[in-house]
């Protein structure tokens, strides 16, 4: 079933006003309380063409070659340019990605899976499942304690998130927008994920105090 953020029936974590963020931070907040037991990571399909070229749709990465040097993996951070799958213990899915690109910029989180949803289920997609072979691991089966949408104003017409904080026992991570790069960091960006873990400080550029 294809479900949206509320009643406004938007595909988009920006909102038009107050009450919109507001469902937007509602329906976030069903995660609390519940426990992780997968984590996907789903990325352009950048080697395909060299390890798979017959491969089309969804291809989920298990060659041990390719996994010794993940594309997504960065010092300062994990860098997703698709979007990120959370599954919990009872079978739910939610999903980390960026608004379609336009004139408005945000990062939302929705209870549906990424792929038919706001994307193609057949397009050329790298899937990672990180759960075991990342930073995630120490968070599996960890109560989600909070789920907080970081929003700002947009001029004067609406609000805009560029970062989400998932808690868990005292410990956090965030997801913004924003691309990990090679020397230097996190540098923003309209559409990728950033996936920072404790005890990673977040980037200057990410003012919290300018919040909403």
């Amino acid at each position: 079933m294809r479900m949206t953020w509320g009643e406004s029936s938007r595909d988009s974590a920006w909102a038009v006003d107050e009450a919109t963020m507001a469902e937007r931070q509602d329906h976030a907040r069903r995660l609390v309380g519940l426990r992780l037991s997968a984590v996907r990571y789903l990325t352009l399909d950048y080697r395909r063409w060299d390890l798979a070229p017959e491969f089309r749709g969804p291809r989920t990465i298990a060659d041990t070659d390719e996994w010794a040097e993940p594309t997504w993996e960065f010092a300062a951070c994990d860098s997703i340019d698709v979007g990120v799958e959370l599954e919990t213990t009872d079978n739910r899915t939610f999903s980390v990605t960026w608004d379609a690109l336009g004139y408005h910029e945000s990062i939302g989180l929705l209870e549906q899976p990424l792929l038919g949803w706001r994307f193609d289920e057949e397009r050329d997609i790298a899937i990672w499942e990180v759960a075991s072979r990342s930073r995630w691991r120490t968070f599996l089966n960890q109560p989600v304690e909070h789920v907080e949408l970081h929003y700002l104003r947009w001029a004067d017409e609406g609000f805009w998130c560029p970062r989400i904080t998932l808690s868990f026992d005292s410990r956090v991570i965030e997801l913004l927008l924003g691309d990990g790069r090679e020397g230097d960091g996190v540098g923003p960006a309209s559409d990728n994920v950033a996936v920072l873990f404790d005890p990673a400080a977040l980037p200057a550029w990410e003012r919290s105090s300018d919040l909403w």
